[in-house]
């Protein structure tokens, strides 16, 4: 397991370290902690982790911008702050739970407990993806398909646009609700975008999406795409 704690108040930071490695006794884990969003950014873009703890006040900078930054990746964020009024933005972007400071030892437990129980599918509610140099973050509900387009993908909306997104389809799978079906080795789709499947000549089965496109599905597919919207 490994953990990253950011957090740049030393007793506080110390204090959870302390809660965490009590709270994950008898796992073996690995825990690295950074007192700067810069730091923790560039040690989350090269380095996989399993749960990120992260404080929301960093030096006047905001740890929600890290979230931004990161909210596509497969690890869980536990989000430890004062600043309470902030949980429901923060279970909106799809962290796992949210510490009010002062924390004590059990409540930390509690969290790393409900942690240790989670499936790994994403449960966030948005999309990041770079545009111009930003971070934009589209809502999921907004999704109408995916489509493979080499080691990119396609994320085509339910207002006709078009985002090119730096992960593959499979990456982006890995990350999405399980409400994302995959079709065909070219397409996803959220089952609630589907209108209808029908067989036409030659065997071959095509979806209709509730905007009326059609896209293929494989034939290796189809029964458990018809068991998935049953």
């Amino acid at each position: 397991m490994k953990v990253v704690i950011v957090e740049d108040e030393y007793m506080v930071a110390k204090r959870l370290r302390r809660f965490v490695e009590k709270a994950f006794a008898g796992q073996d884990i690995q825990l690295q902690m950074f007192d700067t969003l810069d730091d923790a950014d560039d040690h989350l873009a090269n380095n996989c982790i399993d749960v990120l703890f992260l404080d929301l006040n960093l030096g006047g900078k905001d740890g929600f911008e890290l979230l931004k930054q990161q909210v596509s990746q497969s690890f869980h964020t536990i989000v430890v702050s004062a600043n309470v009024d902030r949980a429901v933005e923060a279970f909106d972007i799809g962290v796992l739970d949210f510490i009010a400071k002062p924390f004590t030892e059990e409540r930390v437990q509690k969290a790393v407990d409900r942690l240790l129980q989670r499936q790994t599918n994403g449960q966030s509610k948005y999309l990041s993806y770079k545009h111009l140099g930003k971070v934009e973050l589209l809502p999921l509900s907004d999704v109408l398909y995916l489509k493979a387009d080499g080691h990119y993908c396609e994320v085509h909306t339910q207002d006709n646009k078009t985002v090119l997104h730096d992960k593959s389809l499979e990456k982006l799978l890995a990350l999405l609700p399980s409400n994302f079906e995959r079709i065909h080795r070219s397409f996803a789709v959220p089952v609630t975008c589907i209108q209808s499947i029908e067989a036409k000549e030659g065997s071959k089965y095509w979806l209709t999406l509730v905007n009326g496109e059609q896209l293929p599905i494989g034939r290796t597919r189809v029964k458990a795409l018809k068991a998935a919207l049953i």
